[in-house]
């Protein structure tokens, strides 16, 4: 089980809306999820799934980190879950001296709870935050200062803003095979016995899940995260050199 998650309770409302799903046969939504909570009910989502339900999650924009479980009927288009979703675009004066946690507090200081509340993207000039769409007009009509600093918001159609890619820094290296406690080494730039220390004081999650096996197999694809030093994702496998190492690109959020 997750630190802080209650996996029977989470998967039991997850549960409950693919049901409700079913049983008016409209899209039916859990409010947003943290990326280890998601990453819980998709490793259950077999026990879960019903008959011409479709279960998917969804932010708000591509790569949203924040998703809410969607259960749609079989006639539902992908556009359907737009609707659950809000996209607001804060603006004012010195906003760019904000960051997330002011406006995390400054929501949750409104009284909403945290599940409706998705990414928060603080850009240049501007602020993004995705909420459940009936918190929308609430939000816009009550949030006029973050911090200090007094703000505008106006609610934004899915053309009509653009979440820029997230950066990454390379690291390009060699590893004599896909384990965890090799990858993570290689992440680190440390020894393999120093990363399965690292592992197995459960300070490395992988595709959000706590995980202190070091010898897990990791794949292309896989992120994987370490307690202090930050989130990587495993590209891809380059190639096998002479001596029989693998040749991998981890990429590092910056």
């Amino acid at each position: 089980m997750q630190q802080g998650i209650d996996e029977k309770i989470l998967l039991a409302k997850a549960a409950d809306t693919a049901l409700l799903c079913e049983k008016h046969y409209t899209v039916k939504a859990l409010g947003f999820l943290t990326p280890a909570e998601a990453a819980v009910i998709k490793a259950h989502l077999r026990q879960i799934g019903i008959p011409d339900i479709r279960l998917t999650f969804y932010g708000g924009y591509p790569d949203a980190e924040r998703c809410m479980f969607m259960a749609l009927p079989e006639y539902a288009e992908d556009d359907a879950m737009a609707e659950f979703v809000s996209a607001l675009e804060i603006s004012g004066r010195d906003i760019d001296a904000l960051n997330h946690r002011d406006f995390l507090g400054s929501l949750l200081g409104l009284g909403i709870r945290r599940e409706k509340i998705g990414d928060i993207l603080c850009l240049e000039g501007k602020t993004l935050v995705f909420a459940a769409a009936d918190i929308g007009e609430y939000i816009i009509s009550n949030l006029d200062k973050v911090g200090r600093c007094g703000v505008k918001i106006r609610k934004v159609e899915p053309g009509e803003f653009e979440v820029p890619k997230r950066k990454f820094e390379e690291i390009k290296t060699t590893v004599a095979a896909l384990r965890l406690d090799c990858i993570v080494a290689a992440a680190l730039k440390t020894s393999r016995s120093v990363a399965a220390e690292v592992i197995k004081s459960k300070r490395v999650s992988v595709n959000w899940l706590e995980c202190d096996n070091v010898s897990l197999q990791v794949n292309p694809g896989d992120t994987f995260s370490v307690r202090g030093a930050g989130r990587f994702i495993l590209s891809d496998s380059l190639n096998t050199t002479k001596k029989g190492r693998l040749g991998i690109c981890i990429e590092k959020a910056t």
